[in-house]
Formats: structure tokens, C-alpha cells, sequence
């Protein structure tokens, strides 16, 4: 039945094709819709945050059907969901292994899961950093650090015209104005991941109680714009388990330690004035090159706003200089 499926669902194809051979008992749900067991899976959308969820209802390799869930049906099956340490086992085994590694708190502890559950085997796992150019240098001779005594290999990529060149063309991000993800995160990535012929399977340190629209995702679903996989180990993870994790056993802290904020992308989209008056402590050399790309912009982004106006890096470095006087 398989073609006939793929004729109306011609997006199936390629989430059959990457869960070939590895079906996670985590993601097995019953039903709501038929009340059969199947695999709960996404479908990926351009736009919708929240992406539509189907149960695949397979015999063998054969699909039998397909089952779109919606309210509370999609609920339900959520509720099923989880991600054990066999299926994180599974593609560990069966494909070639990449976690995304920021040097962020979650990214370590999913690192050192994947180191727990890897064993000596922990050479066939690779670290994939995205250097933004737009991140604290200190951050990336630390995730080399951090790499080298967990003892996993590391990539480092980039994208091809840096930030601060796309910035002056294309003004600074926002949360309405996010091209700083594809452009500096995603693109990069997705060159790498062009050169590996194996099936492979991308980690990453996803958490559901990061923010409501996170915890609306399930812990392994088909990625496509990198063609594979991808798994979130600790996505029922609390704060507490995640530090846990690291400080327990004895793995050197970042700067995320001294900032509480993502270091290794300063673009501006999700960054607070609590975070660059943290910034401007660490690293006011880098602060003044952000605060430079602002002055000179000629889509008049900005950084920061306060009471609904505009509040330029400048303003707030008079203010902190004010206050430290």
C-alpha cells in the first residue's frame, strides 16, 4: 500500500525512508482517531509554529494508513510520547551521529548523555558548532575545550558572508525580522551536512519546558531541511537535571555560567538589556562593535526598545556608566 499512501501523502516519503529501520517505542502511540497502535510524526509547514501531527500505521514496512490528529485527539497522543534511552541507543547504532553544540547549558548535558550512553564508543559522535560571527570569541575556544575533554569530535562551520556584512544590508533582527536563524545557523549546517553520504540522525539539547511553543514538539521528528532526523535526549529534562548533569560531574563551565544568556549569538533577535548590560561587563569591546553596527544602519533596526521607543546600545552604555559612577 505503500505508493498508494505516498500518491496522497507524497511528504510521507521521505519520514518513511528516515525512520527505516529504527521505530522508536517512544514515539508509538495509540490512536485516537482509530485506536491502533502507530508512530506519531510531524509534517513540516512554512509558517504555522505549531506543525500538523499524523499516527503512521505501519505492518512491517508496509503503511497501512495515515491518521491526522487535531485537539484534543493531538493532545492525547502527546501525552503518550517520550523518549527512552533504548531509541536514543537505536540511532546512536544505526546511523551516523551529530549533535549541534552551542557550549550552552543544554548542549552540554545532552552531550554528556550521549557520552553516558555511548561509551567508548563516544568517537562516533560529532559536535557540529555553528560560529555566527557574531558570538563571543571566548565561546568558541571554549566549545574547543569543552570537545577536546569529552573526547568528541568537533566541526566548525560558518556562513558565507558574515553577520555584520548582512546586518548593514539587511538591518538588524528582530523577532518579527529573524533572518539571523537561516542565514547564520541553518544554511551553514545544512553545507556541511551536503558531504555525508550515510544516513544520519542530528541531537540536540531542545527541552519542552523551554517555552510553550517548545513543549508543543515531539522529542524526535523528521527534519527537512537537514534531511534526517532529529532527536532532543533531554526534552523532558528540568532545570535541575540539566545542571545536575553537568556540575556533578566535573565538566568545566562556559560563559553561559556568567551570562545566563546564549553566547555564541549576539544578533540581537531574543537578546534582553539585562543581557548586554551582562555583555558589556564581559566583553565591552565587542559591546561598542555591536553598538557601531547600529549607529550605522540605515533601516533604522535597533536592538533594544524601552516603554515603546527606541533605546540604542549607546544610551545604554551612558546609563551604565552613569550608574557605575
Amino acid at each position: 500500500m505503500n505508493e498508494g499512501v505516498f500518491k496522497d501523502y507524497p511528504w510521507l516519503r521521505p519520514i518513511d525512508d528516515a525512520f527505516r529501520g529504527i521505530q522508536p517505542s517512544g514515539l508509538k502511540v495509540i490512536c485516537p482517531e482509530c485506536n491502533s497502535r502507530g508512530l506519531l510524526i510531524t509534517k513540516w509547514i512554512k509558517g504555522p509554529p505549531i506543525k500538523p501531527a499524523f499516527v503512521m500505521h505501519k505492518k512491517g514496512t508496509l503503511i497501512t494508513g495515515v491518521c491526522e490528529l487535531t485537539g484534543q485527539a493531538l493532545l492525547t497522543a502527546k501525552s503518550q510520547v517520550s523518549l527512552r534511552d533504548s531509541d536514543i541507543n537505536k540511532l546512536l547504532t544505526n546511523r551516523r551521529c551529530f549533535l549541534l553544540f552551542s557550549g550552552g547549558k543544554d548542549s552540554l548535558a545532552t552531550a554528556y548523555h550521549l557520552k553516558t550512553l555511548l561509551h567508548e564508543n563516544i568517537k562516533d559522535l560529532t559536535a557540529i558548532y555553528v560560529d555566527t560571527t557574531v558570538g563571543l570569541p571566548d565561546n568558541i575556544r571554549y566549545v574547543r575545550k569543552i570537545s577536546k575533554y569529552l573526547g568528541i569530535k568537533l566541526e566548525i562551520v560558518r556562513p558565507k558572508t558574515d553577520y555584520f556584512t548582512l546586518a548593514k544590508e539587511w538591518g538588524i533582527p528582530s523577532h518579527g525580522y529573524r533572518w539571523c536563524c537561516r542565514e547564520l545557523k541553518i544554511k551553514p549546517i545544512q553545507e556541511y551536512l551536503r558531504t555525508i553520504t550515510e544516513k544520519y540522525v542530528i541531537f540536540d539539547g531542545i527541552r519542552a519546558m523551554e517555552s510553550s511553543l517548545r513543549s508543543s514538539y515531539i522529542p524526535i521528528w523528521y527534519h527537512p531541511g537537514f534531511r534526517c532526523l532529529s532527536a532532543s535526549p533531554i526534552f523532558n529534562w528540568t532545570d535541575e537535571k540539566v545542571y545536575a548533569e553537568i556540575y556533578s560531574n566535573g565538566i568545566p563551565k562556559g560563559l553561559i555560567s556568567q551570562m545566563n544568556s546564549s553566547a555564541e549569538c549576539w544578533c540581537g533577535a531574543y537578546k534582553s538589556e539585562s543581557d548586554f548590560r551582562r555583555l558589556y561587563d564581559l566583553d565591552p569591546a565587542f559591546f561598542k562593535k555591536l553598538a557601531n553596527l547600529e549607529s550605522s544602519s540605515q533601516r533604522g533596526y535597533t536592538y533594544l526598545y524601552s516603554k515603546g521607543k527606541k533605546k540604542s546600545l549607546f544610551e545604554l552604555e551612558t546609563e551604565i556608566r552613569k550608574q557605575k559612577t
